[in-house]
């Protein structure tokens, strides 16, 4: 190659206004590079990543080692990736181009894993820096080896060299199919960071799968790609070049790019003949020598790379557009069927039920209607007579059934609460993105705490009970009737008074619970007056109802935290806008 390092301005000199430098798309592109980089598809964390995954991580590299620089100066040296499959001669043609060993080449496979970088010196101030590869450790010369296990992927071995025309890079790349996952990684990254492909295959490979992967991508994105078709067997070329020009023309890339070289025996220095290299060398000077040239082609790679960005991010919001609609799908789920469980805990409430058993028999001590049972005849009476007694001084005992209400109530929390986990559970499992939130949700569930939050619940409510009978009673001649028989005493009547619907009761347990609570009613007006207990037992169930809904809410954190650790609603409208702006005029300036 010819160096044109003579010229006494650099390329930099080219300022950006000249291009039409847009620092809408700019900052447009900052943003969603940052955008990206926080973006997450809900999958398992410790298995490989996915094709989305793949995507996004593609999409970012692109931004920051191509699209983001190439934006900011269009003028900036061309860089030219060589590219191939392991083995096709890479490092071989630049060393030739070059006409000096600068990227090892040999047998042992993978030859290049650390990139190696040659360029003019004059421009070595576009690739020192981060502009270009920013991800890349710069390491000057030769610093470190490149053959072995010590050779490094996460490096640019920088080589300048006097031979390189100024204007234009050279990039040895890894093998697009090597024995390495980082290594095919790289390789793939640093063709998307190229403004054009020197893609390198031979005779017996030109046909395979893998390149033309790449190469069609290449079309696609309409980058200038120089095929050069190595160790073609004297004679085989008029077989072998024109099905190759063939299929470059059908993947929309230039056949009159395509360079052959024969096979020969590469001279002491391993390198090929200067002939043979001859016409890709002075193709690259030339280029290199008109800025018009490689402003235009520069341009024509950062139109495609712009169209074909803008088509990925479009692929990643219809995913992340997609993963948004199920986790909404799955808080509905999980907020109704968790709703239903604070139903079904209104119902127990109302329907009468928890006066059965336990607590109606501890109500009936309490009250002395425990004759109730043998006939309902004068029960009521008595009822009356046994009221007569708190105002006499003789208060009864509370606490067995303050213990019957917590735990009838702390049965009811339970139960149904633990069956909305278990229900919860097993929609989640029945759908793929539910399946990988529920791997992560803290387990057990419902947590083994329940019980005593469920008891803790109860108790509050109690106390809250109790505050406000303090506060209700706060005059003279109500504390004096609230003393006589104790200030626990009226709030257990105020529960019962509470639970005493005669909904889903028959037969004679309407009488026992409807007459019970009707004469511990008479006893609360008689201290409070009618409109106060009114008031009183209304406010009562609604701190109940207030209780359990923190209750149930409390569990149903469980999940709904997750869902919303996963959920990126403010993503998913940025990378729309930022999407749209980018198609729109200004990316088109």
């Amino acid at each position: 190659m010819e160096s044109n390092s003579d010229q006494t301005t650099p390329a930099m000199s080219d300022v950006t206004a000249t291009a039409g430098i847009n620092n809408v798309t700019i900052e447009n592109l900052t943003e969603l590079r940052e955008v990206l980089a926080d973006l997450v598809f809900v999958g398992n964390p410790l298995g490989a990543a996915t094709e989305i995954d793949q995507l996004r991580e593609k999409t970012v590299h692109q931004i920051s080692d191509y699209l983001i620089p190439r934006v900011s100066n269009l003028g900036a040296p061309l860089l030219a990736v060589i590219g191939g499959s392991t083995g096709s001669g890479k490092s071989t043609l630049v060393n030739s181009l070059i006409r000096e060993q600068v990227s090892i080449a040999g047998a042992v496979r993978p030859t290049t894993r650390t990139p190696v970088l040659a360029f003019n010196p004059i421009d070595q101030p576009f690739f020192e820096s981060d502009r270009v590869l920013p991800e890349l450790a710069r390491i000057v010369g030769s610093g470190i080896p490149i053959t072995g296990d010590s050779s490094r992927n996460d490096a640019l071995l920088m080589k300048p060299h006097e031979s390189v025309p100024q204007g234009l890079a050279i990039l040895d790349a890894p093998d697009i199919d090597s024995v390495s996952d980082d290594n095919r990684a790289l390789a793939g990254q640093l063709l998307n960071a190229a403004d054009l492909w020197i893609f390198v295959t031979t005779a017996n490979r030109y046909a395979d799968a893998l390149p033309w992967e790449l190469l069609t991508d290449a079309g696609v994105r309409d980058i200038t790609v120089c095929v050069v078709l190595n160790r073609v067997p004297p004679g085989a070329e008029h077989d072998i070049v024109p099905d190759l020009r063939r299929l470059l023309a059908e993947k929309n890339l230039d056949p009159a790019l395509l360079h052959v070289f024969n096979e020969t025996q590469l001279n002491d220095q391993k390198l090929l003949p200067p002939e043979q290299v001859e016409p890709l060398s002075a193709w690259l000077n030339s280029l290199a020598e008109d800025s018009t040239k490689r402003q235009e082609l520069a341009a024509q790679t950062l139109a495609g790379a712009l169209r074909r960005t803008t088509a990925d991010v479009g692929e990643l919001l219809a995913e992340l557009q997609d993963q948004e609609k199920q986790l909404d799908d799955l808080r509905h789920l999980t907020t109704e069927r968790f709703s239903q469980a604070q139903e079904r805990i209104n119902a127990a409430l109302n329907d009468g039920s928890l006066l059965r058993g336990e607590i109606l028999a501890r109500w009936q001590d309490f009250v002395g209607a425990g004759e109730l049972l043998r006939g309902i005849e004068g029960a009521i009476g008595r009822v009356r007579d046994r009221v007569g007694a708190f105002f006499s001084g003789r208060p009864p005992a509370t606490h067995r059934v303050e213990q019957a209400i917590e735990s009838g109530l702390h049965t009811v929390f339970i139960a149904e609460i633990t069956k909305a986990c278990h229900d919860v559970d097993r929609s989640w499992k029945n759908t793929p993105l539910g399946k990988e939130l529920r791997d992560q949700l803290a387990t057990p569930r419902p947590p083994k705490d329940l019980d005593e939050q469920a008891a803790e619940s109860v108790r509050l409510w109690q106390k809250d009970i109790l505050e406000m009978i303090r506060a209700e009673g706060a005059g003279k001649r109500k504390t004096a009737r609230l003393a006589a028989f104790g200030v626990n005493g009226v709030a257990v009547i105020l529960m019962v008074v509470v639970f005493a619907s005669t909904a889903g009761l028959t037969g004679i347990e309407i009488g026992i619970a409807g007459g019970s609570a009707v004469v511990g009613q008479k006893l609360l007006e008689a201290i409070f007056g009618e409109d106060a207990v009114r008031r009183m037992a209304t406010r009562a169930r609604k701190m109940l109802d207030s209780r359990a809904e923190a209750l149930t809410g409390q569990t149903m954190e469980l999940y709904s935290a997750e869902i919303d650790h996963a959920a990126q609603p403010e993503t998913a409208q940025t990378l729309s806008r930022v999407t749209d702006a980018l198609n729109g005029k200004e990316a088109k300036k």
